[in-house]
């Protein structure tokens, strides 16, 4: 297998990304087209060069990612004013 040094993935290391990337989506009642889908896709791409080349580890890490950005929501918080 190559190495993605570059930001270059072959076709085997795009298609076990796909594929998780995919499931997890499923899994998680997620349009993988969304914008949650996509920052999901491309951190599995990051994650992909760190190391996390397996589809647990991908999963994992798209797990450990929505449990990160999710800290941040308090449902039932006034809302914050972005038109200044």
């Amino acid at each position: 297998m190559n190495s993605t040094s570059g930001g270059i993935f072959d076709f085997e290391q795009l298609n076990r990304i796909r594929d998780a990337h995919r499931d997890w989506c499923a899994q998680s009642g997620i349009d993988p087209k969304s914008p949650f889908g996509q920052e999901a896709a491309g951190m599995m791409l990051e994650a992909y060069q760190t190391g996390k080349t397996s589809y647990d580890a991908l999963i994992g890490a798209c797990e450990d990612y929505a449990k990160l950005r999710s800290a941040h929501v308090r449902p039932g918080t006034t809302p914050i004013d972005s038109r200044s």
